[in-house]
């Protein structure tokens, strides 16, 4: 349904999750929530996405930066297309698994109820006109919503008296569970503090199939991100979409996160958040590297074994540039090397006297036999190797690991490896940056443990 329009023959709002769109762009995490649910609640056949106007009521959320009309045409292409597995990332996922999405074109609606409205609209207010739509149906509607929107219920300044006595007396609630966010906890502080209860079925993030639950670990604010950065958007919203959102360069400036004031007052510009997270990750790889660097030279300073050489894949260079980048680097640090595809890989490892270990270079055997490769072939007496990748998911590959690292540090007579996984849907630069403050602070450890 669109705008106050009657519903269409054969829609049963009784039988329709109603998932909101507050955030600006629809991608596949909200998708995938919407999927599940169908799939794990026999009373939901249908989902209709009722689309903000891109006023929030909520005072500690942002207004929407791309206008309600390109919103809506956003969502469109994406509902159109996110069943089919040459369009879309989650399809193709769900193909690769042997599954098919029961989102498809004719079971998904958008609602632009909102669009009547110039200002911020509660969803209290949305209840009539619901019903409106629903002539002859007294029972509640399914609202589809995260467990963060439950805390945030018992804040007045966010949600008035009146309309959660209202909200409570109309809505089911289908309540995405985050992990360490229980629902009860929020349920219960919300009855105690507002004397309300809700009529809810929790659904928690972690028990979704991995070809799905993965696409919920994405948000609007990372696909914001992405586009910030210039990453592929194609594996985070179906590609029409994301052919939309680049094309007419949306999301790049960024979130605002500071301005920047002359000495005079004057108002310099703005920094957005993303720039100032990367700033932060950035800084915490330099102090790791400073550690290294004093465990370093504290051996060397004992006579012990101290030199170090590194091999690097995903992280582009940072942990070479962090290290070699200090004064005095030359006392402990002899070499390093970038190897970035399979062949540069098999080199290294052939160098080194290393066979090529068989199986996925992101494994805790692949970077075990960098690093002692790298060793051998630098003659110092530590190797440092990452393998890993940093992403983000790209539509024309099959993979999921992006997120996903292994390290291993090889000394004159032990080796020690270990992984890290993170959000695969993080930003490239924030990947990297994260794998190279991990694979130095690894290297410290196992360096300062003797």
């Amino acid at each position: 349904m669109t705008g106050t329009e009657q519903r269409p023959p054969g829609l049963s709002l009784e039988s329709t999750l109603l998932f909101p769109i507050s955030g600006n762009p629809i991608g596949f995490n909200h998708f995938a929530a919407a999927e599940w649910l169908l799939r794990r609640d026999s009373r939901l056949s249908r989902v209709c996405f009722v689309l903000s106007n891109g006023r929030h009521p909520d005072p500690t959320k942002r207004d929407a930066v791309v206008p309600a009309p390109e919103r809506l045409r956003l969502c469109e292409l994406a509902c159109e297309a996110v069943a089919d597995p040459a369009r879309s990332f989650l399809a193709k996922q769900a193909h690769l698994a042997g599954e098919r999405l029961r989102l498809t074109p004719p079971t998904m609606q958008i609602s632009t109820l909102e669009f009547g409205f110039d200002r911020a609209v509660r969803t209290a207010e949305l209840i009539p006109l619901l019903r409106a739509q629903a002539p002859g149906y007294a029972g509640p509607f399914h609202w589809c919503v995260g467990s963060d929107l439950v805390t945030r219920m018992a804040d007045p300044r966010i949600f008035a008296e009146d309309d959660l006595r209202v909200l409570a007396a109309n809505l089911h609630y289908h309540v995405l569970e985050r992990e360490g966010a229980p629902l009860r906890d929020a349920l219960a502080h919300l009855e105690e503090t507002r004397g309300v209860r809700l009529d809810c079925t929790a659904h928690p993030m972690s028990e979704p199939p991995p070809w799905l639950g993965t696409f919920l670990s994405l948000s609007s604010t990372r696909i914001r991100n992405a586009a910030e950065a210039g990453d592929p958007l194609a594996g985070m919203l179906p590609a029409p979409a994301a052919e939309q959102v680049l094309a007419r360069g949306w999301y790049r400036e960024g979130e605002p996160g500071a301005r920047l004031v002359a000495p005079d007052g004057r108002e310099l510009g703005t920094r957005s958040r993303l720039a100032l997270l990367l700033e932060a990750q950035q800084a915490a790889v330099q102090r790791a590297a400073a550690e290294l660097a004093e465990a370093l030279l504290a051996r060397r300073g004992r006579k012990e074994p101290h030199t170090l050489s590194l091999v690097e894949t995903s992280t582009g260079g940072l942990v070479t540039a962090a290290l070699a980048g200090r004064s005095g680097a030359s006392r402990y640090f002899l070499q390093s090397r970038f190897a970035y595809d399979a062949q540069a890989k098999a080199s290294l490892l052939a160098a080194g006297g290393e066979g090529a270990p068989s199986g996925s270079a992101v494994s805790e055997a692949a970077v075990l036999a960098l690093a002692g490769a790298m060793r051998m072939a630098a003659g110092s007496d530590f190797a440092l190797a990452e393998s890993g990748m940093a992403g983000p998911p790209d539509a024309g590959r099959r993979s999921l690991k992006y997120g996903h690292c292994w390290f291993a540090v090889a000394g004159p007579d032990r080796a020690l490896a270990e992984t890290l996984q993170l959000n695969p849907f993080l930003t490239r630069r924030e990947h990297q940056l994260a794998f190279a403050r991990h694979a130095l602070e690894l290297a410290t450890r196992f360096v300062a443990s003797g």
